[in-house]
């Protein structure tokens, strides 16, 4: 199973992002750094996270290497895999801060953890404005742990041990990662402020620039360091990842629908309800999301509604879609993929539409 498959990495990628935290802090001099390396290592070590990312590149690195060379390169893509953990943990920190969320795989955002970190500093200080101190503190340091992140992934690649022309490249779809990630950003927070409500292309567009981007960096780069062919192995991996990244977006919102509700979110469930309601449809989602407080009975109705306009099927069915074309593409590759991978990638691709987590 795919989940035993994950767990396994898991272990394999925390000890390696644990021995890296160890050595970042060994070397670093000054002592308010360390603190904050440790604050950054706290968060990011999460016995709840994924750990996609790097799982994707190993496999990707792992698929097109020659076999007989894996064993001896294993330890040196292990390390470089953290690269794009980093960076997506760097996504993370921000999108939490911009959102104002307060929870993170069951633990506090970062910009939480850093203002709990101080309030303990400050709980016998009597101080004008404590409170926003506080919260500036944690908004200050959440951009700039953010960004951190992407830097200390760049680090990773730029240090390791691949032929310099390699590192070139990988260093270039890295950097390209760090671009879709802030467009997508940009985006999403310009269409809140104006109040503009997306469309399903816009959607779909900011999914692919936060969501699927990375997940086809990771395997790009991954390719790259085991010397794929850029045309018959590297872009129809590359291309498929594009679709299993969206679809794995528009999973993730089918199954936070609820807390989306909560939240007033209007992502694709909405999008798509918007487009399928009555008169009288509209004008209740309309209502329901000016509410200041939605109640449960509330959230009830506006997930009626959503299946009256069978915007949860058309969701699904999308991702569906999403998922069997990549499944195609992957058929493209040439040379094809070591035989564990190929069965892993086409195993990922079914899993990310019907994960129930």
């Amino acid at each position: 199973m795919i989940e035993d498959f994950f767990k396994k990495e898991i272990i394999i990628i925390n000890d390696e992002l644990k021995r890296y935290f160890a050595q970042l802090y060994k070397t670093e001099k000054d002592i308010l750094l360390k603190d904050f390396i440790t604050q950054l290592e706290e968060f990011i070590l999460n016995d709840k996270a994924k750990r996609i990312h790097p799982v994707l590149l190993n496999a990707a690195f792992a698929g097109i290497v020659n076999p007989m060379y894996l064993e001896d390169q294993l330890e040196q893509i292990r390390e470089v895999s953290i690269a794009v953990e980093l960076l997506h943990s760097g996504h993370l920190i921000h999108d939490d801060l911009l959102d104002d969320d307060m929870e993170r795989r069951g633990k506090p955002t970062f910009h939480v953890q850093l203002k709990n970190e101080l309030n303990q500093v400050y709980k016998d200080i009597n101080l004008p404005n404590k409170n926003e101190l506080i919260g500036l503190y944690g908004r200050d340091m959440s951009i700039l742990g953010g960004t951190q992140g992407y830097l200390l992934g760049l680090n990773i690649l730029k240090s390791s041990k691949f032929p310099e022309k390699l590192k070139i490249l990988a260093i270039n779809e890295y950097s390209e990662a760090m671009n879709y990630l802030l467009k997508g950003q940009l985006i999403e927070e310009y269409m809140n402020y104006n109040n503009i409500t997306m469309t399903l292309e816009q959607y779909l567009n900011i999914a692919e620039y936060q969501k699927a981007r990375i997940f086809e960096k990771s395997v790009k780069i991954g390719a790259i360091l085991a010397k794929g062919n850029l045309h018959y192995q590297i872009k129809p991996l590359s291309d498929a990842m594009l679709g299993i990244g969206q679809a794995h977006s528009i999973r993730d919102d089918i199954l936070d629908l609820e807390s989306d509700i909560k939240m007033k979110q209007k992502k694709i469930i909405y999008i798509l309800a918007v487009q399928n309601t009555d008169e009288d449809q509209s004008k209740r989602l309309n209502e329901l999301y000016h509410k200041e407080n939605i109640t449960k009975k509330d959230v009830e109705e506006v997930k009626d509604i959503f299946t009256k306009t069978n915007a949860l099927m058309i969701a699904d069915h999308l991702a569906k879609n999403l998922g069997e074309q990549a499944r195609s593409q992957l058929k493209n590759i040439y040379p094809d993929l070591n035989k564990a991978q190929k069965v892993f990638f086409n195993i990922f691709s079914d899993f990310v539409y019907l994960r129930e987590f």
